[in-house]
């Protein structure tokens, strides 16, 4: 599959957002309010969540245990304090970009733990809470989990319903999680896209790949996970010697990672012909070439057997959504369209928004 060069650059996927369905949301709910509907999904790169009356929240799915001199005062910051999870009395971690500048020895991103969607489940969800602008004194939450392997992931996630006692960034906080419902990603793609008919989905993550079939939105077969993804490319990019060449130094994988997100952007030489330019980091150093290099070996090595597949489910009838972080990347992106398949516009936050019409 060839790459193609574009004058599109990718967009900057937000943060948050204050409007869901045209509707625009409160930032912070009442204090006194208790009740809360909830949606998760735990990517291997992002954590993307819904609590009702808040903007959308989105963070890096970094996880640390926390070290004697952190202040409790930071954004995602938890401590354990009682309850249904015993085994977690009097621990403190950190979720998100915290948790990278702690400078913590036992760092971890979750794209390094395929199990962590569910065994760290609690952990990440309630530092998800400690990046809320308000914490309540009690937080009564029903969640609807998306999660790419359902039956791996779903009885684990349920022994953390009930009550929890902690402290969310400092401030005490009686927690009560009742599972609504556990659904395979794919599944909440579709609800978010109103796709009818034969449709597959298909979820370039940052850790996996992952293909789903539906017809008039009910599951076709079994869910198809290959075990790769976008973070494939961040560690080969990491590797490119022409890269430690341009940067002087070893590169950084999340550097890599918000660069590409970032995406393409077009420069004028001196001659007037357009360049396309990936800057590493906040630099001015482009990166562009090295990032062609291996995303066609991506392509090749990794991807080349999926896009097969979904070509042939495409001259079978069936529509072919992409989603997930991989979509947005730069050239593929481009590439995929070109085969005539459905790029999501939002495909960060895909997994939620059709669920949160549904839960709202």
């Amino acid at each position: 599959m060839a790459i193609y060069k574009t004058d599109e650059t990718t967009s900057n996927v937000p943060k948050s957002t204050q409007r869901i369905g045209g509707v625009k949301m409160p930032k912070i709910p009442a204090k006194n309010k208790k009740l809360f509907k909830s949606v998760i999904d735990l990517g291997n790169h992002w954590i993307k969540a819904y609590v009702e009356g808040y903007e959308l929240v989105r963070e890096p799915s970094w996880y640390t245990r926390c070290l004697s001199n952190t202040s409790n005062k930071l954004p995602g910051h938890v401590r354990y304090v009682d309850g249904v999870r015993s085994d977690l009395i009097n621990q403190c971690w950190l979720i998100g970009n915290q948790a990278v500048r702690s400078g913590s020895s036992d760092l971890m991103r979750l794209v390094e733990d395929y199990t962590g969607k569910s065994s760290l489940w609690l952990e990440y969800f309630l530092g998800t809470l400690a990046h809320l602008p308000q914490v309540n004194s009690e937080m009564n939450l029903e969640i609807t989990v998306t999660t790419n392997d359902v039956k791996r992931h779903e009885p684990v996630i349920r022994t953390n319903e009930g009550t929890h006692k902690v402290e969310l960034c400092g401030v005490p906080c009686t927690v009560i999680i009742s599972i609504k419902s556990v659904l395979p990603e794919g599944f909440a793609a579709l609800k978010s896209q109103k796709l009818d008919g034969a449709v597959t989905i298909c979820d370039i993550g940052g850790g996996n790949t992952s293909i789903s079939r539906f017809f008039n939105s009910e599951p076709v077969g079994e869910v198809a996970v290959k075990d790769f993804g976008a973070e494939y490319l961040i560690e080969k990019i990491a590797c490119n010697s022409d890269l430690k060449a341009l940067i002087k130094q070893a590169p950084d994988k999340d550097v890599i990672n918000r660069s590409i997100e970032i995406g393409v952007k077009f420069k004028k030489s001196e001659s007037g012909e357009k360049i396309p330019f990936l800057a590493y980091g906040d630099s001015v150093m482009n990166f562009y070439k090295v990032y062609e290099v291996e995303l066609q070996d991506f392509i090749n090595c990794r991807l080349r057997e999926v896009i097969k597949q979904l070509e042939q489910y495409k001259l079978g009838g069936d529509q072919i959504l992409i989603i997930g972080g991989g979509s947005k990347l730069p050239l593929l992106n481009a590439a995929l369209k070109k085969k005539g398949f459905l790029i999501s516009d939002n495909g960060a936050f895909d997994n939620l928004t059709g669920l949160i019409a549904e839960v709202g």
